[in-house]
This record gives structure tokens, sequence and C-alpha cells, in this order.
């Protein structure tokens, strides 16, 4: 019996592999089917958000489904022993041999061995795939046109949004990426300020900020109100840059550098593009010559003669440097231009010059006419003017002695010592300009992303709430009940724009001129005015503006800035306004020499 057995098992598993595809036809309709109702559901009631992270997982997990589910389908149907080998008798043409010996196995009568024998021997020559051939099942165009329907659903069906949970759900989505977005830019140029304050010094923390900020109240889901906390945050660090610019430190180097444009080329000698580089404030450049001229000496590179020469450049521009330490005119005349008299001034510049910051603020105390901010900013310039004539002084003690340490063999323990001051003072003067431009290249920077930021706001990229600086957008009157304010007239709020509904009131404006008593006090502001001029005026400032004009020009044609062509139309030019200077003073001061030729 094994021989019949072993053709019946194996026509039983074919059996079942062929029921396995059946099933597996109805299950995969079906399957599908749910599917484009689904899809159906989604498109219609614009569900795709909440389907969309769903789809590809339930496409997996239901072709698992469909697979195990046809399996079992099949392993539960399989047919009985006996049923699979009648089954294999009708199919193979056998006239039951197969079944009839199953049946009666246990039989030991002679006929019921001889059925069993015969059953064996016709069992060795059947085929079971021929007799059960692998077919598919008659149902296979069902899945097949359910898929093609599917695609069709998938691709064809538009979306409805019947409860509008689509458009919300994009529009949320919308929003994130762009609060992501904005909060990336706002984060990279935040960065980039931060190195740019670093290098400039400045101190401007992130809770300074915040707290500037606080007023904007800017929503984490509003990508609107982070830009315009963003604008209001450059805006305070601008105010802050601003500041800094006018403060002591700027002013101390605004100081420095119109000193250093007064110094006069002490004579000729290997100094004079050291002297050059100094009136022109690039104090950079100072340093390098001087430790070229350091290493020169040093080196015993240099001739006699352009020793001696250097010896005497170097008591020709302590002297000068002196009288800079000395020259309280410059801040008299800055005073002057504030508001105040010449006595003030001469008085203010005096305990400016005494060194002590008390008596300075004690004498500004007095000026009882005075604003706060302009002693304010009074202070600052004196300080600054103060700072300034001691580092002259302290350059002119360093190049006084440098030279007296300096002589025919060199640089002796003196001399080096007056060089390694003037170079420290070179390299604090350099540092000041270097924080000087590092605070220009912050503010510039700064003021770049404000317009940035300020212009997508005025763009209309901001729906502006009023407390930002962009304009928003202007729509159709609606009533709000916020209380803030902004430039249209739609949307909640009250719009600076004239609203559709508004009705013309009757008023009138009167403008009247307070009557006001004038008295002495500084100048708050000035104005220019076209009409008859008045000669006798302004005498002095025209007299300082010829004299730096002149100095600039004598420069310019030293270092071939003006093409030697046009030298003497240069020295023309400056003779005839000094002549005018002196005709307007009505004396004959000694003329500033015309800016000469360089030979």
């Amino acid at each position: 019996m094994s021989e019949v057995r072993r053709v019946v098992s194996k026509a039983g598993w074919r059996l079942v592999l062929i029921d396995y595809f059946r099933v597996l036809a109805v299950v995969l309709a079906g399957s599908l089917a749910l599917a484009i109702v689904a899809r159906v559901v989604e498109r219609v009631f614009g569900l795709g958000a909440q389907f969309a992270p769903w789809w590809s997982q339930a496409a997996l997990w239901s072709g698992v489904g469909v697979l195990a589910l046809s399996a079992i389908a099949a392993l539960v149907r399989k047919q009985r022993t006996l049923a699979v080998a009648q089954v294999l008798d009708e199919r193979a043409g056998l006239k039951e041999a197969l079944s009839t010996s199953l049946y009666i196995e246990k039989a030991q009568d002679p006929w019921s061995r001889n059925v069993i024998e015969s059953a064996q021997r016709v069992a060795v020559g059947v085929k079971v795939g021929q007799a059960i051939p692998f077919e598919a099942p008659r149902l296979w165009p069902v899945p097949v046109g359910v898929g093609m329907a599917l695609a069709l659903v998938w691709f064809a069906v538009p979306n409805f949004d019947v409860l509008g949970v689509h458009a919300k759900k994009t529009a949320e989505v919308k929003k994130q990426e762009a609060i992501q977005a904005v909060k990336a830019d706002i984060q990279t140029r935040e960065n980039e300020l931060k190195k740019m304050l670093e290098k400039a010094k400045v101190q401007f923390e992130a809770d300074e900020a915040n707290n500037i900020a606080d007023e904007m109240k800017p929503e984490a889901n509003d990508p609107d109100a982070l830009k315009r906390a963003a604008v209001k945050k450059l805006t305070a660090l601008t105010d802050k840059l601003e500041s800094e610019k006018e403060g002591e430190k700027a002013a101390q180097a605004e100081a420095i550098k119109e000193a250093m444009k007064q110094l006069k080329q002490p004579g000729q000698g290997p100094l004079n593009e050291f002297t050059r580089m100094m009136a022109r404030g690039d104090f950079n450049k100072a340093a390098e010559l001087l430790k070229q001229f350091e290493m020169e000496l040093a080196d015993n590179n240099m001739s006699p003669e352009a020793k001696e020469q250097a010896k005497e450049q170097m008591k020709n521009l302590a002297k000068q440097m002196e009288k800079l330490a000395n020259d309280q005119q410059k801040l008299e005349k800055k005073l002057e231009q504030q508001g105040l008299d010449k006595k003030a001034a001469a008085e203010l510049a005096k305990k400016a010059a005494s060194g002590n910051p008390e008596d300075l603020k004690k004498a500004l105390e007095q000026m009882q006419n005075m604003s706060e901010d302009q002693k304010k900013q009074m202070m600052e310039m004196a300080k600054a003017a103060q700072q300034s004539q001691g580092q002259c002084q302290k350059m002119s003690e360093a190049m006084s002695k440098a030279a007296q340490g300096m002589s025919q063999e060199g640089l002796q323990q003196e001399g080096m010592e007056g060089m390694e001051q003037m170079a420290a003072e070179l390299s604090e003067m350099e540092m000041l300009q270097s924080d000087m431009q590092n605070l220009d290249a912050a503010l510039d920077e700064t003021k770049k992303q404000l317009a940035q930021l300020a212009g997508e706001c005025m763009g209309g990229d901001c729906e502006g709430d009023g407390q930002g600086l962009g304009k928003g957008k202007t729509g159709k009157f609606r009533e709000g009940t916020s209380q803030r304010r902004g430039s249209g007239t739609g949307g909640p709020g009250q719009g600076n724009g004239p609203s559709p509904e508004s009705v013309a009131t009757d008023y009138q404006v009167d403008k009247v001129k307070a009557d006001t008593k004038t008295t002495q006090g500084p100048i708050i502001g000035s104005r220019l005015v076209y009409g008859e001029q008045v000669k006798g005026e302004s005498v002095l400032e025209f007299s300082d503006a010829v004299e730096a004009a002149n100095a600039e020009a004598a420069e310019a044609m030293v270092t071939d800035t003006v093409p030697r062509e046009y030298h003497d139309a240069v020295k023309t030019y400056f003779g005839r306004l000094q002549e005018k200077v002196k005709k307007d003073k009505g004396t004959a001061p000694t003329p500033a020499p015309a800016p000469a030729s360089p030979k």
C-alpha cells in the first residue's frame, strides 16, 4: 500500500495548491475592493493626510495577510485521503482502483488481497502531474479587473474634500514648513551676527534681545510673528550698535585719527613712509614699517647718514606728538560747535586736560542750560580727547626715548625700550581701529538683515498685526476684538487705512504757534535757508576747512594721488582760498604754505 499512499498524497498536495490559488484570487479581489472603498472615502472626505502614512503599511500587511489567509483556508479545506483517491481514480481513469484498495486495506480475504496487489501495480504507473495538472483558477480575471479599477480610482478620482479636512491639514503642513524655514533662516542670521559681534567686542546677550522682543509676544506657531520678533531684535541691536558707534570708544578712535592727520613730514629720512602711514591712520602698516626699521638697525644695514636722519626724524616726531598732546584748541572748537561759548569751552577743555574725570563731571553739572544727553555727549567727547592726548604723550615719550637711545652702532637699551613702547601704542591704536571696523561691519550686516526682513514684511509676506514693520495686506473690512493696529482695513484690529464704511466727519485743524520766549542756550537744531549771505559770519569754520583741505591736497600730491599735470591747478586753487580767508578775517596771518609738488 505504500505506493498507493504515495501517489494519493502527492495528488492531495497538488489539490491543496490548486485550491490555494483559487482562494487567493477571491481574497485578493476582496482586499483590492476594500482598497477601492478606502481610496474613495479618502478622496471624497479629504482624509489624505490621515491615510497617507498608512497606505504603505496597508499594502505590505494586506499582501502578507492575503497570502497567509489563502494558505490557511486551503489547508482547512484540504480533502481527506479517500476523497483524494477518488478524484485521482476519476481523472486518471483507474476505475476506482486506488480508492477501493484504500477502503479494503485492512481486509485479509484473498479477493481483497488480490485487489490491493492490483492497485499497487497500477499506482506505480500513475502520472499524477498529468492526471491533476496545475491550472489558473477560473476567477483569475476578477482580481485583475479589481486591480485595474483600483488604479483608475487611485489616479482619476479628484480630491473632493467634502469636510475641508485636507485643506486644513495642507495649510497646517505648509505653516509648519514655513515656521521651520523661518526659524532656520533666523538662526542662520543670528549665528552670523554673533560671530561679527564677537569680533567687534559688543555684548548683546540673547536674554537682552528676548526681553526687548517680549513686547511682540511672538507665537511659536506663527511664522509672521517670528519674523516681526526678529525685526524687533535687529532693531534693538541696530540701536545698540549705533550707540556704540557714537560712544566713547568710537570718539577716541576718531580723536586719535584726527590728531594723526596733523602730523607733518619730519624731514627727509628712513621714517618718511612711517610718518605718512601714521598721518593716514593706517596703524597696522605703520607698525610693520617700524618693525622693519628696527630690524634694519639691528642688522646694521643702514648707512651712518640714514641713522642720523632717522634720529632727527624721531626728535621731530616727538616734538609734534608733544604738541598734539598739549593741543586743546581742537577740543575747544568742537565744544563751541556743540553750543558752548568760548569761555565755557576753554574751561571745559582745561578740565579735560587735567585728567581728572570728577572735575570734568562737576564742570558739566554746573551747566544748567544743557540737557543730560548733551552733557553725556560732551563728556564722551572730552574723555576721547583726553585719551587721545594721553596716547600722543606716550608716543612722544617713546619717540624721544628711541632718539636718545640711538647711536651709530644702532639702538641702545633705552632706544629699544622706546621702540617697544611705540610698537605697543601702535598695536593699541590698531586694535581700537580694528574694533571700529568690525563694529561697522556688524552694523552693516545688521542693517542688511533688518532691510531684508522688513522688506519681506513690507512686501506682504508678514500679514501685519500693526506691531511690526510690515504693512500687512489690505482686505475687506470685518469686525474683530483685537486692539492691535495694522496698516490695512481688513482683518481684526484697527487699520490705519480708510474703512470702506467710514463717513466724513466735520472738523477743523488750526495750526497755532505757541507764545514762547527765546533765551540763551545750546543750539538744538539747524537748517539750511536760501537767502542773502551775511558777510563776516562763519569765518573761523571756513578757515579751518581751508586748512584741512589744504593739508589733504598736499598729502595727495606727495603720494601721487593727484596726477602731476594737475599740481599747478591745485596750488592755484588753494592759494586763492587762503587769500579769501585773509580778506574775510581782515588780518594778515601767516598763510599756510601752498601744496608743494614732490621732487
